[in-house]
């Protein structure tokens, strides 16, 4: 297949690494990011040694491709989605890597308004943990067992589910709605809990390690959180994994047991896996605004309570100086389009 990378970060150049591998035609285009080296090597998980072409005009990047995969950071997704509407055709699919404030839906509403009729398929998580540690050089962590996803427009599940496996080896498993996606992401409750209890190693920049610093108080506000996502997937009739589940999925060969139990089997595995060494971490600035408030704002329509998610929220807010809740600008949008007024 053609595939369009929308993302010029670790994620995306391991997505581009991965398919131009397996024999795919893939261009890489980042608005951010600068020219890749001559050769991109990957490590860890699988190995990779190669060119990624990349198209730096987006219009010429899209240009033909059978599926467009974004993964871009999420406070650059509206205005990729903006960007794209005028530029995709009916013969494409949309790829969100992964779901975050519900963006699958507000790029669905942004087509159809336009005249537009494109499947958009939303991912609960990524396929892969990656960071880069060098200009040319990509460490994947891990390639999750299985993956969680939606289709936004009417599409045979036959074929859509052809062409996720015609990309990856990852198992993935369909859900009824992107909603059901967006409450199975459970990234950000966790980075929320762990990055407030390890803020000052943040904000000092100190080395830590991101799985041992989920201690048992740590892993005690996880799991409470989680039982504050399921009451609001259940509200809807939905059935989601918990965050046991998501650990036993993400990280293959894992006993079963306490979040920090869990937890502290993956640290013990390695490679170690550094903390956040800044207050810009993605684990504030994009999974609370893109992640939790999304989450908080729809349960609040809904009349779900919320209590642990609205703290931690305006707990963040303070520590970070910044208003978290009024930083995510789709949420009208996508609330209006999901009918949940």
């Amino acid at each position: 297949m053609k595939v369009a990378i929308l993302g010029g970060g670790a994620i995306g150049i391991t997505y581009a690494a991965m398919l131009t591998r397996s024999g795919h035609d893939v261009v890489l285009w980042s608005e951010t990011a600068g020219p890749l080296n001559d050769t991109i090597y990957v490590e860890g998980a699988f190995t990779f040694s190669g060119h990624i072409q990349q198209n730096p005009d987006l219009r010429k990047a899209v240009q033909n491709a059978d599926v467009l995969i974004c993964a871009r950071g999420a406070r650059g997704t509206q205005d990729l989605i903006d960007q794209l509407v005028p530029l995709t055709t009916s013969g494409q699919t949309i790829i969100f890597s992964a779901e975050l404030s519900l963006c699958s839906a507000y790029a669905d509403q942004m087509l159809k308004s336009a005249g537009k009729q494109v499947p958009i398929m939303s991912w609960s998580t990524t396929v892969v943990t990656a960071r880069r540690i060098a200009a040319d050089r990509i460490s994947c962590g891990t390639i999750r067992d299985r993956v969680d996803y939606a289709v936004t427009a009417a599409r045979d599940p036959d074929d859509s589910h052809a062409v996720l496996a015609g990309l990856f080896n990852t198992e993935f498993r369909e859900l009824p709605s992107a909603l059901a996606v967006a409450l199975s992401n459970l990234n950000p409750p966790i980075h929320l809990a762990n990055a407030l209890a390890n803020l000052t190693r943040i904000e000092k920049a100190e080395n830590w390690e991101n799985y041992a610093g989920i201690t048992p108080s740590v892993g005690r506000v996880i799991e409470a959180l989680d039982l504050e996502r399921l009451a609001l997937a259940a509200h809807f009739g939905l059935k989601v994994r918990t965050v046991f589940e998501h650990y036993l999925s993400t990280f293959p060969g894992i006993t079963a047991g306490p979040v920090t139990a869990m937890a502290s089997q993956v640290s013990s595995k390695g490679p170690p896996v550094p903390g956040p060494r800044s207050l810009d971490t993605r684990y504030l600035t994009e999974d609370i605004p893109f992640g939790l408030v999304p989450l908080v704002h729809i349960a609040g329509l809904v009349g779900v309570d919320m209590p642990l998610h609205k703290a931690g929220i305006r707990l963040a807010s303070v520590y970070a100086g910044r208003d978290f809740s009024a930083e995510n600008r789709m949420l009208g949008a996508v609330s209006s389009h999901l009918q949940l007024h």
